[in-house]
């Protein structure tokens, strides 16, 4: 009798352990979402031109803690927001759209390259578009996980190796 309650104890006690593993995901009860909306400009060097791009960025960000794991991570939704262009030489318009959304650790101090797509703003303008690379440069408040700043310029894209 006695060790078939000593199997039934184990095998409840198991079932919770995996009850709260399970329930113990990347997601907080309570993560602290924060947001920003900064300006992004800067040129763009190529063919057939060189382009002048301006626009905002919008970037969410959300606190993820994870008890299983030790360090925290911020979840990062970057977009573009009416970002157009003007051809330096010709004068022709430019748009450049895009979204990512990246998963990075928790720092003081985050330094991100993304590149976004722009085109010239035709009908088939997208059949040649071009990359553009935004440096983006983030600050966090590391108690809180909060985004408290944020800055970002776009550029050439850098040249493998």
């Amino acid at each position: 009798m006695s060790s078939r309650r000593t199997k039934s104890v184990l095998v409840i006690l198991s079932f919770i352990a995996i009850v709260m593993l399970t329930g113990s995901g990347d997601a907080p009860a309570a993560a602290l979402a924060t947001s920003v909306t900064v300006p992004i400009s800067g040129n763009v060097d190529g063919l057939p031109e060189s382009v002048s791009l301006s626009g905002s960025l919008s970037i969410a960000s959300t606190f993820v803690t994870d008890p299983l794991l030790a360090t925290p991570k911020v979840r990062l939704v970057i977009k573009l927001v009416d970002v157009s262009g003007v051809g330096l030489t010709s004068g022709a318009k430019y748009v450049a759209v895009g979204e990512d959304r990246i998963l990075r650790l928790l720092s003081l101090s985050d330094r991100l390259e993304i590149m976004f797509p722009f085109y010239r703003a035709t009908t088939d303008g997208r059949l040649s578009a071009r990359s553009a690379m935004a440096t983006i440069t983030l600050k966090f408040d590391l108690l809180t996980g909060s985004l408290t700043g944020a800055t970002a310029t776009f550029s050439s894209p850098k040249l493998a190796g």
